[in-house]
């Protein structure tokens, strides 16, 4: 099972204050500025429970959805209701196989920062550029290295709730700085209001904060052109040492 097994059940509820609306809204505007075709098809790489996916979906283009977690996947699936512009499929970001090309490939929230080891992220790199049709956008969100190091990872408590459950998750971040990876320690607390069963769920997600001329290096000994480097929700903003979140724009 993947780290994600026990967290899917509760990723929905985690995430219930994530504008994933706004979200998709701002991947289409960056389509729009840098595509120099017209986009029906899009991928997901880490697709997740499929929320971005489905908004997609709404807006008309074809979707697929990529995860590795067969749990992920399987939530997402219940999500699809009558839309026929949509499907999902368990896969490794760096090897999963499709036959079919796309006019763009997204991988949100930060799911190459998960990729720690050079191989796995240059295979999901490249991966993605095999998916791609001729001038096909790549487009994925990172952690950015010199803003983790400037306001460094700490000590986080969520709470969230609705009708059936309470969610407690502390966050507990490790810094590596040899290796570049900050291992986020989740311990996350559910109570069932309607039982009163108490679960504690215990995690460790490894991610990845990345560096400019790393993914420079990556992406164009793959084959592709970097277009634009910005703050995550800008369509302007210049990455910097307050950018925690950054966002890449490459074409095939």
């Amino acid at each position: 099972m993947s780290i994600f097994a026990d967290y899917a059940k509760y990723y929905n509820l985690l995430y219930k204050d994530k504008d994933y609306q706004t979200e998709v809204n701002y991947i289409e505007n960056l389509i729009k500025k840098y595509s120099k075709n017209k986009v029906k098809t899009i991928l997901d790489i880490g697709c997740g429970t499929g929320n971005h996916d489905v908004l997609l979906a709404k807006k008309n283009y074809e979707i697929c959805g990529i995860d590795i977690s067969e749990e992920m996947i399987n939530i997402a699936k219940t999500k699809i209701n009558n839309l026929h512009n949509i499907k999902f499929c368990k896969g490794k970001s760096e090897s999963f196989k499709l036959d079919k090309k796309f006019d763009v490939v997204v991988s949100l929230f930060h799911v190459m920062s998960y990729q720690i080891k050079n191989e796995s992220l240059y295979g999901s790199l490249k991966n993605a550029y095999e998916h791609l049709k001729v001038d096909g956008l790549f487009i994925f969100d990172f952690w950015y290295g010199p803003a983790v190091l400037t306001d460094r990872p700490s000590i986080r408590l969520k709470e969230l709730e609705d009708e059936n459950l309470k969610i407690y998750r502390i966050a507990i971040p490790v810094m590596h700085p040899n290796e570049n990876i900050v291992d986020v320690n989740f311990e996350v607390i559910i109570e069932d209001k309607v039982n009163n069963n108490v679960n504690e769920i215990k995690e460790t997600h490894r991610i990845r904060y990345l560096f400019l001329p790393e993914l420079q290096f990556m992406l164009q000994s793959i084959g592709f052109k970097m277009l634009d480097t910005l703050e995550w929700m800008s369509l302007d903003k210049k990455l910097g040492f307050t950018s925690w979140n950054g966002v890449l724009v490459a074409q095939k």
